[in-house]
């Protein structure tokens, strides 16, 4: 990484030159800051570890990561398309050569351990583990790159004030749980956003390739990638000699980095192009569920005033700092947020500054559009706004004397993570523990006849949390409108119900059966009465704050004999 803080910036900064942020100037860092930063990922790996078999054998303990699995059972034979696009095809590739590699290690100590196919077929469970392994290195990992690249900017005291925001960060660590783009994505970026800050300051081709390739291969890892491209826009206009509304104009080398990202990305997922019939359907479904407009409630809205407040209210601009910022990253995480925003556009700008906080808000204002209200959606960018939060309280530190810095910097950074980290580790608690729908799983396999036919209630949206019925046992799914289970052979009803929309029961249907029914077992999620705050698009049924009142994951689970 190159040392951002004197280099000449021109363009927007006026020829300005990069001065020195607060703090000591350059040098060796000191032995205790590596043991520290060691300490840091360790602790870092830990809280993404703990709970990394959350769900299991329950294959709908965190959705879309079968989705992703099943179609990688080809790639040991040589059949590397996965026939699915809604993730690059490098996405597929690396879970699966990561699990091929722990497979080869894991088979040193027992021979016990299958191929890939065969595991992939009989265990999903066992492949999903070994991909959340890797979700979590990729978080822990994407602490020393942090470090680096906040030591770069400032000194060591800001890299590890941004290693420790990232290692504690709540939503960071939840999104390093599980078989899904985010770890991925957040490193790519970090590395990209660094890669082109180094192009501003040094502009040559051989920067220029280096930042195209690392946005070609975040790319790879999921679409969005592709919007670092404004990112390196406008680190072209910062770096430009050109004056007027010239600069707006892309440079050779800006058109060039176009062009390799797009060369590296095809690269990395070919059969985006080999398999373009199925990159049409995907191209025809992935925006209109990101950014369709979706049916307003209530009656039409009779002033221009009324529709712009409804249609901002449906958007996910608020949720994203309301919820996804504050109850991911901490009040003050949250409060400080935009105002290292701001500042990091003061001069004298650091380059890697002023690009982190420009694409944070360019991501934001493209997050925000969407009417997805889902916090990960914001993971990308934690590592770019917690290196803008880490280098403010350096400088809040260094405007305080000389012998209070220390202890004032300390004191900041432990404030600012007690309640990221409070919340992590109360998270990881309730993921270890056995998933409700498990617990019913296990009882109706020791408890219920084999020739049992079962009647599952709860499902209105997706039949995502259903728990799985043992093997013989058949299952009955009836109508919505069903008031009464006579005729179908029923001889058991399993119900499960939530705050979330995907296990809701129909109270006139229960009503009409309830007199048919039996209690023969109750699971519960909760201690002692219903709590937790959980995302409503999410089926995932681990909350995101206030956890105190939930135990374990899953819904509401009641079994009856149906007589």
């Amino acid at each position: 990484m190159p040392d951002y803080k004197t280099r000449p910036m021109s363009g927007p900064t006026s020829g300005a030159t990069i001065g020195p942020t607060s703090g000591p100037s350059r040098a060796r860092d000191p032995r205790a800051a590596h043991l520290l930063l060691a300490l840091m990922v360790l602790a870092a790996a830990a809280l993404r570890l703990w709970g990394v078999t959350q769900g299991g054998p329950l294959l709908n303990g965190r959705p879309d990561e079968r989705e992703m699995l099943i179609n990688t059972g080809g790639f040991s034979s040589g059949d590397l398309n996965p026939r699915w696009n809604i993730y690059p095809n490098l996405f597929c590739w690396t879970y699966w050569l990561w699990a091929e590699l722990a497979l080869s290690v894991l088979r040193i100590v027992s021979t016990d351990w299958p191929d890939y196919p065969t595991l992939l077929a009989n265990d999903l469970t066992q492949v999903m583990v070994i991909g959340r392994v890797f979700s979590a290195l990729v978080g822990a990992a994407t602490i020393v790159v942090l470090y680096r690249v906040a030591r770069d900017v400032g000194d060591w005291r800001t890299g590890l004030v941004a290693a420790l925001l990232l290692a504690t960060n709540h939503l960071h660590v939840r999104d390093s749980h599980s078989v899904k783009t985010e770890s991925l994505l957040a490193l790519g970026i970090l590395v990209s956003i660094a890669c082109l800050a180094r192009w501003a300051s040094q502009r040559s081709w051989r920067t220029a390739v280096t930042a195209a390739f690392a946005i070609g291969v975040t790319t790879g890892f999921k679409y969005n990638g592709i919007l670092l491209l404004v990112a390196a826009w406008f680190a072209d206009l910062m770096s430009s000699a050109r004056t007027g509304i010239g600069r707006l104009v892309p440079s050779v080398q800006l058109i060039g980095i176009g062009a390799v990202t797009v060369a590296t990305f095809l690269a990395c997922s070919p059969y985006l192009i080999l398999d373009w019939s199925r990159t049409q359907e995907t191209l025809g479904f992935m925006p209109m569920a990101v950014f369709a407009q979706r049916p307003s409630p209530g009656p039409p809205a009779r002033t221009v005033v009324e529709r712009v407040r409804r249609e901002l209210a449906a958007r996910a601009f608020t949720y994203h700092v309301t919820v996804s910022l504050r109850r991911g990253a901490g009040l003050l995480v949250a409060l400080l947020t935009p105002v290292a925003l701001v500042l990091a556009f003061r001069r004298p700008r650091v380059p890697v500054l002023v690009l982190a906080a420009a694409f944070s808000l360019f991501y934001y204002f493209v997050i925000g559009v969407s009417q997805i209200h889902l916090a990960r959606y914001l993971t990308p960018i934690v590592p770019l706004l917690l290196l803008l939060v880490a280098w403010v309280l350096v400088r809040l530190a260094d405007a305080l004397p000389h012998g209070l810095r220390a202890p004032a910097l300390v004191v900041l950074a432990l404030a600012v993570t007690a309640e990221p980290l409070s919340n992590a580790v109360a998270y990881d608690r309730i993921a270890s523990r056995t998933d409700t729908r498990v617990l019913a799983t296990q009882w109706m396999t020791e408890h219920l006849p084999p020739d049992a036919v079962v009647a599952q209630l709860g499902t209105i949206v997706f039949a995502l949390a259903d728990p799985e019925l043992p093997p013989g046992v058949r299952s009955v799914r009836p109508a919505l409108a069903d008031r009464s289970l006579d005729g179908k052979g029923v001889t058991h009803v399993v119900t499960h119900e939530h705050s979330l929309p995907f296990s809701k029961l129909i109270p006139a249907q229960m009503d009409a059966i309830r007199p048919h029914l039996r209690l023969l077992a109750t699971f519960t999620p909760y201690r002692d009465a219903p709590g937790g705050q959980f995302e409503h698009e999410d089926a995932y049924y681990v909350p995101f704050w206030d956890f105190g009142a939930i135990e374990r994951p899953g819904p509401l689970v009641n079994i009856y004999a149906y007589e």
